[in-house]
């Protein structure tokens, strides 16, 4: 057996060469690691993954909670301020007999939707009659008590609605301190 050092790779020299010099390329990747919480761990990711992963993060902090009648539009509303990176969440409060169960989401911003009887039968087939309207609107008095936007949407598309949403909100976006 020789008692030339060999590598791995079986070439006695070959651990000896020196590394090839980096490229322009090699740069770009030795960025600093990009580092993600997932749950209670940080993962580490490429720069793709990153950058769709900074894409999905709202671009307003706030949570913002929406509650209202059947068929008012909460889920249309919610799915518009999504797509523009709002946090959003509707709650069943309207199913409730728990006042303030809206409060339980602690948000930042309460919009309340509610629609007529009539409008409410053009937008999905009810058999319900104005004593269950009624009875909605009870269920859903604390939350409109304390909301920070009342909007009827009789009468409105769903980008008017969250044209009134999106002015609110940017209106009482909190100013930097300078």
């Amino acid at each position: 057996m020789s008692n030339t050092p060999t590598s791995d790779s079986g070439d006695p020299d070959h651990h000896f060469a020196p590394p090839t010099p980096p490229s322009s390329a090699d740069y770009h990747h030795a960025r600093s690691p990009r580092l993600i919480n997932v749950g209670k761990t940080t993962r580490q990711i490429d720069a793709a993954s990153y950058a769709a992963f900074q894409a999905q993060q709202p671009i307003d902090p706030r949570q913002v909670l929406i509650v209202g009648v059947c068929s008012a539009g909460k889920s249309t509303l919610a799915s518009n301020l999504k797509e523009k990176g709002y946090r959003v969440r509707t709650c069943a409060q309207e199913h409730s007999y728990v006042p303030h169960l809206w409060q339980l989401s602690k948000p930042d911003h309460l919009i309340y939707l509610d629609a007529s009887l009539p409008t409410i039968r053009r937008r999905r087939h009810v058999r319900w009659n104005q004593s269950t309207l009624d009875e909605e609107h009870r269920r859903l008095a604390h939350a409109r008590d304390h909301c920070d936007l009342y909007i009827p949407t009789d009468g409105l598309l769903p980008e008017d609605v969250a044209s009134r949403v999106l002015t609110h909100l940017n209106n009482t976006r909190p100013q930097p301190d300078l």
